[in-house]
């Protein structure tokens, strides 16, 4: 790929990293949709187009604020997962992560990955309201707009990539600032671009609202969400980046309604998962709820209100170092759902916070027999087993793991600090070099493969490694080829 279209391929993302327009239409709409995988098909290849959301994804690895946190991680991934079984024109997985900013914000690149801000959580009412989000930015991708668009602006002028990617990874944790940095880098867009976009935006909405019913959401979500964000910010002097760079005008806003009430009506019931995902965010990472705010939904009628506000009371709690309390505001939640991931998570880092090592592994043990693939109850049990010193339990764990789920930094980070206890130095190394590779850093991860050499005696080992080391330095050549 020519850097002038890897230009257009960094423009086009930002376009659409920050849209959210309204989701839309019937299924009977969907005739007037271009056919999947014959639009852009001879521009790029599906496999050129996963190459080039590789990269981009080890760079935002590298530079974004990801929140690495095992039960948002499952959630988010469950309701993403879910919408992309019911969609058509997939082509390769779809990956969905969380980036910790108060804004409210979501984006899509190439080879299926999909960001999501916190803030867009905290703003969402319902599950189906932040479904419709995804299911937007789902249809951005299998229906391949970002190649479609540079296949359209092949003679733009030539932009600086460097400057415009670290303007994108800047705007994820300021995006005041990055979107100054990046209209600095490319200036403003044409009229033809605005065309474009508005037809990508329109299609995505079609094809998202479809994809929001026949997953099992409230159509509603989307109109519901886009309206009352736009309705927020009518009259603010700085509105949400969102905002600034893809209005949502009344009459796009009253379509969407219009097509939503036109589908299947849809009642879905208030999602626990939902709401406990939301409180953990927002006790946890976002901040902006206060004691009171929790303790009033403790306190609510509303019997899932009830349980988050007491969820988000014992994090804050066990944040706060009163151990004591969160294990008591914990109890009754494990008494009435003792399967649940959000709340196995919160218990352990109890129990081992008050240092309470045997307890807590017999009881993740018991867990772990019943669900030995849960991601959730796996990790804990494996961190839980690294702080009780037990670390020929984290070493089976983690690995077998990591062959379910190779490209797991958190696994990756624990697996090297047991290794590092056991004082296994090659593998600790390797390992090492496997995450630094997830975050684009090739040629440290190639020094680490050499480290490891070095740890080593063991013919077999010597091979595997200058095999790595050969893999990852035609990864490095495939990245420099794109530049």
């Amino acid at each position: 790929m020519s850097t002038k279209i890897l230009h257009f391929f960094i423009a086009c993302l930002f376009t659409f990293s920050i849209s959210y327009s309204a989701a839309s239409n019937a299924v009977q709409d969907n005739k007037r949709l271009p056919e999947i995988g014959t639009t852009g098909a001879a521009f790029m290849s599906i496999e050129r187009e996963r190459v080039v959301g590789d990269f981009y994804m080890r760079q935002v690895r590298s530079q974004a604020p990801i929140i690495h946190d095992p039960v948002l991680d499952s959630y988010l991934n469950s309701i993403g997962q879910r919408l992309v079984r019911n969609t058509s024109g997939v082509r390769y997985p779809f990956n969905f992560f969380w980036i910790n900013n108060k804004e409210v914000n979501a984006f899509a690149f190439m080879g299926g990955y999909v960001g999501v801000h916190t803030g867009l959580i905290d703003e969402a009412r319902t599950e189906s309201e932040l479904a419709a989000v995804l299911g937007h930015e789902v249809a951005h991708i299998t229906q391949r707009h970002i190649v479609r668009r540079m296949q359209e602006q092949q003679r733009s002028m030539p932009m600086t990539i460097a400057g415009i990617i670290g303007s994108i990874l800047v705007g994820m944790a300021n995006p005041e600032a990055g979107a100054a940095g990046l209209y600095t880098t490319i200036g403003m867009a044409g009229q033809s671009q605005i065309n474009y976009t508005r037809m990508y935006e329109q299609e995505a909405d079609r094809i998202g609202l479809s994809v929001l019913l026949a997953a099992g959401f409230d159509p509603r979500g989307a109109p519901d969400f886009f309206g009352r964000l736009a309705e927020k910010y009518r009259y603010v002097s700085k509105p949400p980046e969102m905002l600034m760079t893809h209005p949502l005008p009344e009459s796009r806003i009253a379509d969407t309604r219009s097509r939503a009430e036109n589908m299947q009506r849809v009642d879905v019931p208030p999602s626990l998962d939902f709401a406990l995902a939301k409180a953990r965010i927002q006790a946890r990472y976002i901040g902006n709820s206060t004691q009171s705010d929790f303790q009033s939904m403790r306190s609510s009628r509303n019997a899932i209100n009830q349980q988050a506000g007491q969820y988000a009371l014992a994090i804050r709690a066990l944040d706060n170092g009163h151990t004591d309390v969160a294990l008591e505001l914990m109890q009754p939640l494990l008494e009435r759902a003792p399967n649940n991931p959000f709340y196995i998570d919160v218990q352990t880092d109890i129990l081992l916070a008050k240092g309470d090592y045997e307890t807590v592994l017999d009881w993740l043990r018991g867990k772990y027999v019943q669900q030995p693939n849960e991601p959730v109850i796996t990790l804990n049990f494996a961190n839980a087993a690294l702080k009780a010193q037990d670390t020929s339990l984290a070493e089976k764990l983690l690995r077998d793991f990591l062959l379910q789920q190779p490209n797991d930094p958190l696994a990756l980070d624990l697996l090297t600090q047991v290794y590092e206890r056991n004082g296994k130095r090659a593998a600790m190394y390797e390992t090492r070099a496997e995450a630094l590779a997830l975050r684009g850093n090739f040629k440290l991860a190639i020094d680490q493969l050499h480290t490891a050499h070095n740890h080593t005696d063991s013919d077999l080992t010597h091979k595997r490694l200058n095999a790595r080391i050969d893999q990852i330095r035609n990864l490095e050549q495939q990245v420099q080829n794109l530049m």
